[in-house]
């Protein structure tokens, strides 16, 4: 059966304080928002995790952390995405991409 109708993404009607997942080039000199980056990697010599935080074109904020090296890049990441979660908890409001 064909669904028939219209739909709104919910990523088009994002409230001031909510993140968004937008392209980064789009908006990175825009001064009135925060980028914040992840990432998570596995090397020879174990697995980590961090975010770093740009607003205004400077660098605000890093977090590091090392994971047990039997974890795997998806676990790094995931822990990476958490902490900037836990981070823009205590930002005022802001536009979160």
């Amino acid at each position: 059966m064909k669904e028939t109708g219209w739909f709104i993404h919910s990523s088009e009607n994002l409230k001031p304080n909510q993140i968004s997942l937008e392209d980064v080039e789009a908006n990175i000199a825009r001064k009135d928002i925060i980028n914040i980056f992840i990432d998570g990697s596995k090397i020879e010599h174990g697995v980590g995790a961090a975010f770093c935080v740009l607003t205004n074109d400077n660098w605000a904020y890093q977090w590091s952390g090392k994971r047990n090296d039997n974890n795997t890049v998806f676990q790094a990441e995931i822990t990476a995405l958490h902490e900037a979660v836990i981070y823009t908890t205590h930002l005022p409001n802001h536009n979160t991409f």
